[in-house]
């Protein structure tokens, strides 16, 4: 593929200016338009097993639903999209400070309420991923964190019917029952996890 290219000179004194500004800006617009022709993976569970070992399936992300076309209150929308904004923009911040740059959601409602398509519309102003997971199909913590080390960067991790899809061994014991002693999995590979860089849990 032949790569198309530009040589820049400048004058020695703008040098300070070309180095700390322009070119970052370049860089940065150049970027930006790569995003916008990013085509998007919506990737769900493999329905075969590699070696007894779960694995994501993927295709194309063509879901239309985007916040011009979502039917949502208005004032909701901008309070949506302005959170998501911020959380992109603060990716430095997040870096500086320690913490692992993620933002999560809880929907909830019934079916047919655009769940989904909220979900799509964060995808497609994002520019990321979608991971669909259900933690019915997992046992033990190892095989859940195995999955999540498959996922890339600048993704959405969508756990569905995060209440009742799995009996969780916490929960028995809250409720004063003995933990089974075959299921291991519990909240913790997903809490600690940080590779995902924004997740929606989804309810009813």
């Amino acid at each position: 593929m032949n790569r198309g290219f530009f040589e820049l000179t400048f004058d020695k004194k703008h040098k300070d200016k070309i180095l700390n500004a322009y070119l970052p800006h370049i860089m940065s617009k150049a970027k930006t338009i790569k995003e916008g022709d990013k085509v998007l993976k919506l990737c769900t569970l493999g329905s075969k097993y590699h070696g007894g070992n779960i694995y994501w399936e993927t295709i194309n992300l063509e879901h239309p639903s985007t916040f011009d076309t979502l039917a949502m209150d208005p004032k909701l929308k901008k309070e949506i999209i302005d959170d998501l904004d911020m959380f992109v923009r603060r990716r430095e911040y997040y870096k500086r400070v320690g913490r692992a740059w993620k933002r999560g959601y809880l929907l909830f409602g019934p079916p047919g309420t655009g769940k989904s398509s909220l979900i799509a519309a964060i995808a497609n102003h994002l520019k990321f991923d979608i991971y669909d997971l259900q933690l019915g199909n997992f046992m033990r913590d190892s095989d859940l964190r195995r999955l999540l080390l498959a996922t890339a960067n600048r993704s959405i991790l969508v756990i569905e019917d995060i209440d009742c899809t799995v009996d969780l061994p916490e929960r028995k014991n809250m409720e004063g029952r003995k933990a089974p002693e075959v299921q291991v999995l519990t909240f913790e590979v997903l809490l600690n996890f940080k590779i995902f860089n924004f997740w929606v849990e989804t309810d009813f």
